[in-house]
């Protein structure tokens, strides 16, 4: 790939239109002092070439690729390939937006018919055109400053793969990932027809166990009829019978309640006429209470009055009686005489007091007359005191025996007074009696039931009841009865009643109607009707029974269906399957054995770049180290030594000096890049572009680089170098950059 020409406007720090035209071949040296966009010329072909860098790093944002200042960047590179040219413009703005147009040109005219106008496809199209990728290209010809070291730092998978890419042998790497992806493929059909025969192996071994046991319980279901037949014309006869005691009972049972109800009917007339009675009835017990009630309560109420004082009147007689016996009994134990029993019943102590005062005054007078007959004499003394004296002792006698009675019947007299109280008692009582019987012209209780007497014989005549009270009770007891009767709606159950007769009756008509060809040759007995129950019931539970394992195995039958008819096609395919899987199988056999040579034959192929890179170097080594070092080494993860003729001896990479180790990798990495763009199938020629790979470099290391790159234009016939000092001696064109008043890049010069 050649660049012929490169336009830019807007990216980064080249904000004003650059337009130039490069040389097709030699050594093209870039210079300028720091910032004046030398770096950005370089950045600017692979940006027009591979557009805006995948990912989101800082770096790749769209304010640090437009121009600070400018909406959009501009890029336009005119380029051959081979003997195609092509023209590529790109445009990005600050707002996200990116276009892109790559035209072939043909005899020197734009074919805008074949252009191509789709980011991602262009992007595809270059990669075909340059045989390299974006990263194929910062790792091969694009080397950028401190980064002579990139291809070492690739992972080695990543390595290989930018070899065959450029090499032109990924044809080796497609076929072997196509290879990979069928075997990968066949992988994963083979598990899947693996695990779908599996299934289908299993569906097929159930299929078959199912029709079997399908036909298994078609032959039991067979049998399974035949007895159901048979419970069925069994439960026939048996419910002929059982409608027969059926219908016997229930005619029995409709006849007889077809008696009760008229029996109910009766009691209910009955209860009717009740109702009429029992008012007549009330009506004659409100007439005798009202005629009759108050004298008996007012007889009942005297009688009990006479009763109490008639009571009292014997009680006061009974203790007169039993104090005369007691006071009989004291006399008695006293020993007194008829006489002084009679005074017992005196007052004596009023006696007994007077005795004693006429006594005293009898003594007086006794006491006066003999005085007085004392003045007359002595004889008349004693005529005068005698008659006084002797009227003294009497009365003194008379008063000593009351006294004796009275210390003797202090008991007695107790008595007495006890007997003087109850007959006052008594004679109160009996006057109370007298005017009771006065007030009320009746002569004691014996009156009072006389009349009571009268009177109930009278009610017993009008109401067949012996007293106001026995009435008072009926009465209430028919109130309630009354009440009952009234309360229980006797009209309505009554027409209830006749409407029951009159459905009763016909519902016996229609069971007359209804009368079943078995019911004439049964005797009715409940033992019998109930066996006759119990035997279909048990028919009934038998013929159940029988239908629910019917209906069980019929189930089972039907799900088999289902389950044969979803088996059936993997019994089907189960042949086809297998073959298929075979088939499968020895595919990838051949598949695995295409992987691996494959393989072999790319790993062949990529081993010849670091015998090839490893010649190229040892040819430009003495030159490049002014003939310090020579037999240069590289193992297959690009670590490196040299033989030094100083030290008589190999030495390893890390004890080289900075300087040296840089001229190394220059070499390493030209080779190595010449190595593999040499080995493509169709080689074509280069732009190689290096970024201040030679800063390290004295002048004598500077002319022995630039010697290298002229050995190598027959690949790289197009060379960009950048550099901060002074190249133009070593370089076959060069180019100088600067910076304008506004801070973008000018070109200075250049010398073609």
């Amino acid at each position: 790939m050649i660049i012929h020409r490169l336009k830019v406007s807007g990216f980064k720090i080249m904000g004003n239109p650059i337009s130039l035209d490069f040389p097709v071949e030699g050594r093209i040296g870039i210079l300028g002092p720091n910032e004046s966009g030398k770096t950005t010329l370089l950045e600017a072909i692979e940006y027009a070439l591979y557009g805006l860098k995948r990912g989101r790093a800082p770096e790749e944002s769209r304010e640090n690729i437009v121009t600070w200042g400018k909406e959009e960047a501009r890029l336009e590179i005119e380029f051959t390939s081979g003997e195609e040219m092509f023209l590529l413009r790109r445009v990005f703005d600050v707002h996200g937006g990116h276009k892109a147009t790559l035209i072939p040109i043909a005899n020197g005219r734009e074919d805008r018919a074949h252009a191509v106008n789709s980011v991602t496809e262009i992007e595809a199209k270059i990669e075909q055109i340059t045989g390299m990728d974006r990263d194929s290209f910062t790792k091969l010809v694009y080397v950028k400053q401190k980064d002579l070291d990139a291809l070492k730092e690739l992972a080695k998978a990543r390595r290989e793969q930018l070899v065959n890419k450029v090499m032109g042998i990924e044809v080796f790497d497609v076929a072997g990932a196509k290879a990979k992806s069928d075997l990968s493929t066949v992988d994963d059909d083979l598990e899947k027809v693996g695990v779908e025969l599996g299934l289908v192996r299993k569906n097929a071994q159930a299929y078959e166990e199912k029709l079997a046991q399908r036909d298994v319980l078609q032959a039991e279901i067979a049998k399974l009829n035949e007895k159901i037949g048979e419970r069925e014309t069994g439960l026939r006869e048996a419910e002929s019978i059982l409608e027969g005691y059926d219908w016997i009972s229930a005619y029995d049972s409709a006849k007889e309640l077809l008696g009760s109800i008229r029996e109910q009917r009766s009691r209910t007339r009955q209860d009717l006429k009740a109702i009429t009675d029992l008012k007549q009835q009330l009506e004659t017990y409100q007439n005798v209470l009202d005629k009759y009630a108050p004298e008996a309560t007012r007889l009942e109420g005297l009688r009990t009055d006479f009763l109490k004082l008639e009571s009292r009147l014997e009680q006061s007689r009974s203790a007169l009686d039993s104090l005369k016996t007691r006071q009989n009994e004291a006399v008695a134990k006293a020993g007194l005489s008829a006489e002084e029993r009679e005074l017992v019943g005196q007052d004596l102590g009023s006696k007994r007091q007077h005795r004693l005062i006429l006594f005293l005054v009898s003594l007086v007078l006794c006491v006066c007359s003999l005085a007085v007959g004392a003045s007359f004499g002595q004889l008349l003394t004693v005529l005068a005191g005698l008659p006084f004296g002797a009227l003294a002792i009497v009365l003194y006698r008379a008063y000593q025996r009351i006294d004796k009675i009275l210390g003797s019947s202090a008991g007695i007299q107790a008595i007495n007074a006890q007997m003087a109280e109850e007959a006052k008692r008594l004679r109160e009582t009996q006057v109370q009696i007298d005017s009771l019987a006065a007030q009320t012209g009746v002569k004691g209780h014996a009156g009072i039931d006389l009349a009571l007497s009268r009177i109930n014989s009278e009610i017993k005549l009008a109401t067949g009841e012996s007293s106001v009270q026995a009435v008072e009770a009926v009465r209430e007891s028919s109130v309630r009865s009354l009440s009952a009767l009234e309360e229980s709606n006797l009209l309505s159950r009554l027409e209830g009643l006749d409407r029951q007769l009159r459905e009763k009756a016909k519902e016996i008509e229609s069971l007359e109607q209804a009368k079943p060809m078995s019911a004439a040759d049964l005797q009715y007995e409940r033992e019998l009707h109930q066996d006759a129950k119990e035997n279909v019931e048990t028919l009934r539970k038998q013929l159940g029974d029988l239908d629910g394992e019917l209906q069980r195995k019929l189930g089972t039958i039907n799900q088999l269906e289902v389950d044969l008819e979803r088996l059936v096609g993997d019994y089907s395919r189960r042949p086809s399957l297998e073959a298929k899987h075979k088939d499968l199988e020895d595919g990838r056999k051949v598949l695995d054995l295409l992987v691996g040579e494959l393989g072999e034959t790319s790993r062949e192929l990529r081993g010849k770049v670091i015998p090839h890179a490893e010649f190229i170097i040892n040819q430009v080594l003495p030159t490049l180290t002014d003939g310090r070092y020579s037999q240069f080494e590289i193992t297959e993860d690009l670590k490196f030594k040299a033989y030094s003729g100083e030290a008589s001896g190999f030495k390893e990479r890390e004890v080289f000096s900075g300087g040296t180790q840089d001229q190394f990798l220059i070499a390493l990495r030209l080779a190595f890049t010449q190595s593999i763009l040499d080995s493509r199938v169709m080689a074509d020629r280069y732009s190689l572009l290096m970024d201040e790979c030679i800063s390290s470099s004295d002048e004598q290391r500077k002319q022995g680089i630039f010697e290298v790159l002229q050995a190598m234009k027959k690949t790289f016939s197009q060379i960009f170098i950048i550099a901060h000092e002074d190249i133009s001696n070593f370089v076959d064109h060069h180019i100088v950059l600067d910076r304008n008043q506004h801070g973008y890049s000018l070109i200075r010069s250049k010398s073609w």
